[in-house]
């Protein structure tokens, strides 16, 4: 268990370098235990319990703190094997082209790696256009990418990956920026091993959207294992310290099945929840397949433009 009473200790802010915060949202120390593994599912659909929130008093980055070490949030992510994210490979692999539209206005081909790839569902769409690689922390993902889908993905961290300079034509990071430590490292080590005048894709959740600031303490973005909250003029300051120029950023809406949907509304709602099954389950309409977009996340297409500033 993490403590949030009595002071805390400074933790400088991953994009101004500050070390002064004001608390955002604090859920009970009862609620939160950042150790448990089914937290860090890509499916997961436990919000509330995540601990204290603190937002920058310079910038405006909004972040958990404290948090586990890094080391040990990694070790829970390779032991992670979470059945639900494989049970809507069908949605996950129209949400990948949904992806890919967007990233063909600005690239069409060369080199793409995804790092946090998961199951590999986004760049098994890719390779159509791309040569894919991926990343994955999360062994069992990682093993059904390479032998399920026949990919070209690296099991571990990017900083373990010894990618090559100037490497890669198009890097991305959907639903992952938010899940690390310290992003800006990140997107130093991905400007690193892109080329000049390569592409950056990020999809996350915008704590800045009208649903956030609603909803508050009860946002559904709000997860244990969420680390960094953006709203676009957070994100756009921190890419641009890494070295990019922002080109496009926009609303970002998702496919899933009817049945996935109405799950989401179990924490807050279980009565809700449970009319809404009894009715899609007697219309025997469960399995369809629903767009919906909820306007509080974000995609975001920036290029390589610089030396990262220090």
């Amino acid at each position: 268990m993490i403590s949030t009473e009595g002071p805390l200790p400074r933790a400088a802010c991953n994009l101004c370098g500050r070390e002064d915060f004001r608390v955002k949202f604090k859920s009970s120390p009862a609620a939160y235990s950042p150790g448990d593994l089914g937290h860090y599912a890509a499916a997961t659909d436990v919000y509330g319990e995540f601990g204290q929130i603190v937002e920058c008093r310079g910038c405006g980055l909004i972040y958990t703190h404290p948090r586990l070490p890094e080391g040990e949030i990694l070790q829970r992510y390779q032991d992670q094997e979470d059945q639900e994210f494989a049970g809507e490979d069908a949605s996950r692999s129209i949400n990948a082209y949904f992806s890919l539209n967007t990233i063909y206005r600005f690239a069409s081909k060369g080199s793409l790696l995804d790092v946090g790839c998961a199951a590999g569902y986004f760049l098994n769409a890719a390779r159509l256009h791309f040569e894919p690689s991926g990343v994955e922390p999360g062994r069992h993902a990682a093993e059904f990418a390479s032998h399920q889908l026949g990919l070209n993905v690296h099991t571990g961290r990017l900083k373990d990956a010894g990618f090559p300079d100037n490497g890669f034509d198009v890097v991305c990071l959907s639903d992952v920026i938010e899940h690390l430590a310290d992003p800006l490292s990140e997107l130093r080590e991905i400007h690193r091993i892109t080329r000049p005048g390569g592409l950056l894709y990020v999809v996350t959740p915008n704590i800045a959207s009208f649903s956030a600031r609603l909803l508050r303490g009860k946002w559904w973005g709000l997860r244990p294992a969420h680390l960094y909250y953006f709203s676009p003029r957070t994100l756009r300051a921190l890419l641009k310290r890494a070295g990019y120029d922002v080109l496009l950023i926009k609303s970002y809406g998702r496919v899933f099945r009817m049945s996935y949907w109405v799950s989401r509304l179990q924490n807050y709602s279980p009565w809700v929840t449970r009319s809404l099954r009894w009715g899609i389950d007697r219309a025997g309409v469960g399995q369809k397949l629903v767009y919906i977009n909820t306007l509080d996340s974000i995609e975001v297409c920036a290029r390589k433009v610089d030396v990262p500033n220090e």
